[in-house]
């Protein structure tokens, strides 16, 4: 998959910080924004959205100095819309997602 990255100029009071990314191969777009917790932790979500269609949206929680890595994360939360769903159906989703990107862009 090759993933281009935008970033954000940071402040130098940085609580937040996002990145918005755009896979060639398959068309899909989503926007990462990391928030710093008081307690050392920090929240980062990821949002997948096509046009006016329903937001694929997952949340992980981890330390402030760990990498971004699925063992780092101390827990993921998932969503469609605003409605919290399990992680084989969020799955499911941005994989059909992926599948109508992907046969637009070859198209």
């Amino acid at each position: 998959m090759e993933v281009s990255v935008a970033e954000e100029e940071e402040s130098e009071d940085v609580k937040s910080d996002s990145t918005f990314y755009s896979c060639h191969v398959c068309g899909d777009n989503w926007l990462s924004v990391r928030e710093d917790e008081d307690e050392g932790d920090s929240r980062v979500t990821f949002v997948h959205q096509m046009g006016m269609s329903p937001v694929l949206k997952r949340i992980a929680f981890l330390q402030r100095d760990d990498l971004l890595q699925d063992t780092a994360v101390d827990k993921w939360e998932y969503y469609f819309d605003d409605e919290e769903i399990e992680e084989n159906t969020w799955q499911e989703k941005l994989l059909n997602r992926r599948k109508i990107l992907k046969s637009i862009c070859t198209n």
